[in-house]
């Protein structure tokens, strides 16, 4: 006998034992608890290093949810608080977890339809389909005023032990200091972040 999968019971011994499903929910939460929790102190370091807002995100249901962030404190920044939906196709972090699809996903995924947000994003399936490319080969995705006008977003993606790509993390600042001359610099930090995440979770760099 089950009750939803959560608990079984034995019917010969009539005692109840813990179900798949309680362990596949238990699972998950420890896997997100275990990403935040080794994220928190490289998340706080990136902000220091950068001076912009640290993000982490993963994938859910077809878009990115903010799982954890540090602001910092400068007076004009981005924020993402724990628990907020994002488009993947205009999201820094969204893009770093598109650019590890295969063709044949991200096709489908471009097939549902791409939002316009700003001028600048990426509605057109082929401009996405390169625009992975490049971020493939760079290492990290850039959110240029994709999703808001006058706010940028370098992000990087973060691998389980499986070498799985799992969440992504980013830093996310005003145009006027995440400057076009800044990215690749501040790229740097964050791709290092994402590595020493992904280290902290298992995965071989």
């Amino acid at each position: 006998f089950s009750l939803h999968g959560i608990t079984e019971m034995d019917e010969a011994t009539q005692t109840w034992h813990i179900g798949p499903e309680a362990y596949q929910i238990g699972s998950a939460f420890l896997r997100r608890t275990s990403l935040i929790d080794v994220s928190r102190p490289i998340m706080r370091t990136l902000m220091e290093e950068t001076g912009e807002t640290a993000n982490l995100g993963i994938e859910k249901n077809g878009a990115v949810l903010f799982v954890s962030q540090v602001e910092t404190n400068a007076p004009i920044r981005a924020f993402f608080a724990p628990g907020t939906l994002s488009a993947m196709h205009a999201s820094g972090i969204g893009k770093a977890l598109l650019a590890h699809l295969d063709e044949t996903r991200l096709k489908r995924f471009a097939a549902r339809g791409l939002e316009s947000f700003t001028p600048h994003t990426l509605s057109d399936p082929q401009a996405l389909a390169a625009d992975m490319v490049t971020t493939r080969a760079r290492g990290y995705a850039l959110d240029d005023q994709e999703k808001n006008l006058g706010m940028r977003c370098i992000a990087a993606p973060i691998l389980n032990a499986y070498g799985e790509v799992v969440a992504g993390i980013s830093v996310s600042g005003p145009t006027t200091r995440v400057t076009p001359d800044q990215v690749d610099h501040l790229a740097q930090s964050v791709m290092r972040a994402a590595r020493d995440v992904s280290t902290a979770l298992g995965a071989v760099n």
